[in-house]
């Protein structure tokens, strides 16, 4: 900006503040000189050379004053000349002093332009970790399904091994059996026979159960004491072998619907082992309480097996073990051989046993 006009300005306000003044003592001290003050500035003095009345000023000093003031006039003329010449020919608001407002506005627009394209970008993050989020549980609940699925499997085969196969092994030992009656004792032979188309016909409703996936029918109706009584007959058919059969019918109901499924599998594997390949005469089975958990015993005095490196090909102890640890219970083996089999499951207590 020009500073001239500002210095123009500030003279004339001064030079016009000394006029006023000027003429307001000029004014107070012609008022003090009276009507004839003026007509005495041209002329001469008094006799006793003062210049009137003492309390009166000369009038030599209002000419003076007068003078003053005429010359104060023409210099506040002299300065508003040029301060009107310069503020009309002072240049209107140039394309400079709106630059910053231009600039300001561009800033804000791309200020603007910044967070809604932030904003954008963010729901598109969102988006693309909800479509992340939403496969990652895709496939995890697909490998779950095929966990499932393989679990399944596993259970079906190892039902089939411990269920089934043994059930039709049963039935073969009472074939082997009935061929030895045939020509001594028809009518026994028939009984047999008998019991073996039964045992074949209820194989295949188990082979249907295991199909539609649900658990032997007869351990939910008749109990567990009844569901083994049952499974041992089947296997003992057709053989010499006695059983010591001792089971705590209050521990048997402390069982889950789950643990007691495990647990007659079990059995049936160690009778199946003892019969087939140990060739036992006597078997024991105890099911009784402990302090916290339910014990299973299954003890046979047969030819018995090296425990430590098992029995090649078989799938048995394999089963068992896998039974045990679904049920979270624990299976310890002993056997040496000619010194028979010994199998205990231990089995927590689930169940509340207050009344």
């Amino acid at each position: 900006m020009n500073p001239l006009p500002r210095f123009l300005a500030v003279a004339l306000f001064v030079v016009l503040v000394a006029l006023v003044s000027l003429l307001a003592m000029s004014t107070w001290r012609g008022a003090r000189l009276g009507p004839g003050a003026e007509h005495s500035v041209s002329g001469t003095v008094v006799a006793n050379g003062s210049a009137g009345d003492g309390s009166r000023p000369a009038p030599r000093a209002l000419a003076l004053s007068q003078r003053y003031a005429l010359g104060l006039g023409l210099v506040a003329l002299a300065l508003v000349l040029p301060l009107v010449v310069s503020l009309a020919t002072r240049p209107g608001p140039s394309a400079d002093s709106r630059g910053p407002f231009s600039a300001a506005r561009n800033e804000i627009g791309t200020l603007a332009r910044l967070a809604q394209n932030s904003v954008a970008q963010g729901e598109e993050l969102s988006r693309e970790r909800h479509v992340r989020r939403r496969a990652e549980e895709d496939a995890h609940l697909k490998q779950q399904l095929l966990t499932r699925s393989l679990e399944e499997k596993i259970r079906l085969g190892r039902d089939l091994h411990d269920g089934i196969i043994q059930s039709l092994y049963a039935v073969g030992l009472t074939i082997e059996s009935v061929r030895a009656l045939l020509a001594s004792n028809p009518q026994e032979a028939d009984r047999r026979l008998e019991q073996t188309r039964a045992r074949i016909n209820e194989a295949i409703r188990d082979v249907r159960t295991y199909i539609t996936g649900l658990a032997p029918d007869r351990l939910r109706e008749a109990g567990f004491a009844h569901a083994l009584d049952t499974t041992l007959a089947d296997l003992r058919s057709g053989r010499d072998t006695r059983f010591d059969i001792k089971i705590d019918d209050v521990a048997a109901a402390l069982l889950t619907p789950e643990q007691a499924l495990e647990a007659l599998q079990i059995v049936r594997e160690a009778v199946s082992n003892a019969l087939r390949h140990g060739g036992a005469s006597m078997i024991t089975v105890r099911v009784h309480q402990g302090d916290r958990e339910i014990c299973l015993l299954v003890q046979d005095n047969g030819v018995g097996f090296d425990a430590i490196a098992g029995r090649e090909g078989g799938h048995g102890l394999g089963n068992m073990n896998a039974r045990a640890t679904r049920i979270g219970a624990t299976l310890r083996v002993t056997s040496r051989p000619g010194e028979g089999a010994r199998v205990i499951a231990t089995l927590p207590i689930l169940q509340s046993t207050t009344v």
